[in-house]
């Protein structure tokens, strides 16, 4: 298989960071899509305290990963990796044992830091140690969260359904067995002498440089239009069928096709486009996938009260069509400008920093995430008044667009001439 021969010819440790990534989507998804029942089923608490403690964890790992991009590049990479996945191991053992709405807290809190910590110093190790070929890592690592991701709440499914303390313990330990493994099996690599310097310095320096800092505020809208994959696709999917099933149809195509396509587009694309415009189509397929979506939301349900059968399963797919594809164009302008954007970001780090501008643009995307989905929040509230569903499509719609002109502005003047990564 393609995608196995092309990890196999990367360095050995970034092997072992691309199978850390798997893992830790892996052990993450085991557990957090089950978080919110648990908490609400278990502990009755509300749906306000159950949203702040979700909250909490995203705010954690998004308001913090500038820390952990910096000190990735002042300490190296390979300690605070291990450092994130051993916090994470620590939260969810907590939530096994914890029963106390402060220790939930403390443990969701950790589960958020852990991630501000591994993920902006993975990605840094990554980009140094794949040098020309990071596009080709980054993509991998894309596909092995992805496929983590879809496998995770399978087996977190059976557990739960035993106790949740089970699926709890078995994320733990498999948190456990990656920090322990990668003490072992991920080499140190020393930290370069510009990372030594006052930090205050090093973030001055990227805030002052326009490029760098322009490409990452278009860009910081990917996380946003990322989420509608748990977020718009899932509820309008279910919506539209009546069928609960539909949510999980929503990943399953997305990951199949993730691991048919991402690395044979990303080929293509290298040898016809510069990097940025490269990121435009991705950006315009995006934009594309609201249009359906949009539509659909103005569609009257299937009607799925009758028992399954030939013509039962017509009705749902007719009805289903709009939102799968929507998730299929969602899914290849994902796959495109994920990567190269990533790729882009490193490219703008001078040598020992890359970590903290990994840092300031995942910080941004997170701003741009908490702000955005607060909008369409209440612009999906207003459609609901204004019996307009169409409203938040459209403004992800659009978003989209606007990131797209941002990034074809920046490549037309010159700003994102990088020297180009190498894809096999």
């Amino acid at each position: 298989m393609r995608t196995f021969r092309l990890a196999r010819s990367l360095s050995p440790a970034v092997q072992v960071l691309l199978v850390n990534s798997f893992g830790i989507a892996f052990g993450f998804f085991i557990l957090i899509p089950f978080l919110a029942t648990y908490l609400r089923d278990e502990h009755h608490l509300t749906a306000a305290a159950v949203g702040a403690i979700l909250g909490l964890r995203v705010f954690c790992q998004q308001g913090l990963t500038l820390v952990g991009g910096i000190a990735a590049d002042r300490f190296g990479a390979r300690p605070v990796i291990i450092i994130g996945c051993g916090l994470r191991c620590v939260a969810f053992g907590m939530f096994a044992v914890v029963d106390q709405v402060v220790g939930l807290v403390a443990a969701s809190m950790m589960v958020g830091l852990a991630g501000a910590f591994f993920s902006p110093a993975a990605r840094a190790y990554i980009a140094v140690e794949a040098g020309e070929r990071r596009l080709d890592a980054f993509a991998l690592q894309n596909i092995a969260s992805t496929v983590g991701a879809l496998t995770g709440p399978l087996l977190g499914s059976v557990l739960v359904a035993v106790d949740f303390r089970w699926t709890a313990g078995v994320s733990a330990g498999i948190f456990a067995i990656l920090t322990v493994w990668q003490c072992f099996e991920l080499p140190y690599r020393p930290v370069e002498p510009l990372a030594t310097r006052a930090l205050g310095v090093a973030v001055r320096d990227a805030l002052h440089n326009r490029s760098f800092l322009g490409f990452a505020v278009a860009t910081s809208v990917l996380f946003l239009l990322y989420n509608q994959f748990y977020l718009s696709l899932p509820l309008e999917a279910t919506r539209v069928t009546g069928w609960a099933g539909a949510a999980g149809c929503v990943f399953l195509v997305s990951t199949l096709l993730t691991l048919g396509t991402q690395l044979r587009m990303i080929k293509w694309l290298h040898r016809l486009l510069a990097p940025g415009m490269a990121i435009v189509c991705g950006l315009v397929a995006i934009a594309a996938s609201f249009v359906p979506l949009a539509w659909s939301t103005t569609s009257t349900p299937a009607d799925s009260s009758g028992s399954p059968s030939t013509a039962w399963a017509v009705g749902i797919l007719v009805a289903a069509a709009p939102v799968l594809v929507a998730t299929l164009l969602l899914t290849l302008g994902l796959d495109v400008a994920q990567p190269y954007a990533l790729d882009l970001v490193t490219g703008f780090a001078p040598v020992g920093l890359t970590g903290t501008y990994i840092g300031l643009a995942t910080t941004a995307a997170g701003i741009t995430t908490a702000l955005g989905n607060t909008a369409i929040g209440y612009a999906d509230d207003l459609g609901r008044q204004w019996s307009t569903p169409w409203i938040s499509p459209v403004m992800l719609g659009t978003l989209a667009v606007g990131a797209a002109i941002a990034v074809a502005v920046l490549q037309r003047r010159g700003r994102l001439s990088l020297d180009p990564p190498a894809s096999t």
